[in-house]
């Protein structure tokens, strides 16, 4: 089965490269087919559902996978974040309401909240959800007394994805740099990436990209029709909206995730409006944003690891 990923991520890595061999072509071709027929009914997502009324954060294998200071009604999908089966931890963290001028969390604001762990299967034709299934409670242990913020861990099992990727697993353990050289070299790459998206390059935007487009091709189990119209809607996207929309890269501090092997910037100050908005708060945004149009902004999230033996980031998650 890892064999017929990687056909597959091959595959969509070279999308858009001009004067492939037909042979090639050929072999790209029936490895999608392949991996088409293995995985058509076991196209498993596996998310965590969240209800809540006050700003949470939720961390799933040493990573953030949820904006910080956001209320939550929804479901986060975490295919993107587990390389293969196996046991991962879960956080969850619950923050006082910056906007209220709030600086504890009560007891009953932290009961108010439920999460759960589950999966469901989505029909690639129709987008219906099916087979939805909640394996686990993420039941919180409140505090009897208000407290700055809140933070529980559980342990969960993921056992039936039908695929395992390479993402950040041969990445280079970056909390044992330097942090203050370390921190250069992520600023001075978001600085690159920021430029590009500010002058609307689409094309280069979708070259630094393209490892983590193909990567979430495999775990979103997209058709490769699928993947290529959304790396070129990506592209328009940069051209059509960022372009001299970019806001300056300040007010940022370094997080490294997944266990030193990734590491991104965001924005370490709460905000009560942002660009005509409000109430808008930024804090833990990734660094990159761009303003919207009118009102409101946008985040280009990048998760960055460092392949072992070379000196040269790598996007591979947002």
């Amino acid at each position: 089965m890892k064999n017929l990923i990687f056909l597959f991520v091959v595959f969509l890595m070279n999308i858009n490269c001009n004067g492939s061999k037909n042979k090639e072509k050929e072999t790209d071709k029936i490895g999608e087919e392949m991996i088409q027929q293995t995985i058509k009914d076991k196209q498993i997502t596996y998310t965590i559902n969240a209800t809540a009324t006050i700003p949470v954060a939720i961390y799933f294998n040493d990573i953030k996978i949820s904006e910080e200071n956001t209320p939550l009604n929804s479901s986060v999908d975490v295919n993107g974040y587990a390389l293969k089966n196996g046991k991962y931890k879960i956080k969850i963290q619950i923050f006082p309401v910056f906007r209220r001028g709030d600086t504890t969390v009560s007891p009953e604001d932290i009961k108010s909240c439920q999460f759960s762990f589950g999966s469901f299967v989505r029909d690639r034709e129709t987008g219906d959800i099916l087979n939805p299934k909640t394996y686990s409670q993420l039941s919180l242990k409140a505090p009897d007394s208000p407290v700055p913020y809140f933070e529980q861990e559980w342990e969960v099992e993921i056992k039936d994805l039908p695929y395992e990727l390479e993402g950040w697993s041969k990445g280079q353990n970056l909390s044992k740099m330097d942090q203050k050289e370390l921190e250069k070299k992520v600023v001075s790459f978001h600085q690159n990436v920021r430029e590009i998206l500010n002058k609307g390059n689409g094309n280069t935007w979708a070259d630094l990209t393209k490892k983590r487009a193909a990567e979430t091709a495999v775990f979103y189990y997209s058709t490769p029709e699928q993947s290529a119209s959304s790396v070129n809607e990506n592209k328009t996207n940069v051209e059509k909206y960022c372009t001299n929309m970019m806001i300056p890269l300040e007010d940022y501090e370094m997080k490294l995730y997944a266990g030193g092997q990734l590491v991104t910037l965001e924005k370490k100050s709460h905000t009560m409006e942002f660009n005509n908005k409000s109430p808008l708060d930024i804090k833990g945004w990734g660094a990159l944003i761009r303003k919207g149009q009118k009102t409101g902004a946008a985040d280009y999230r990048i998760l960055l690891y460092l392949p072992e033996g070379s000196n040269d980031f790598v996007i591979i998650r947002k």
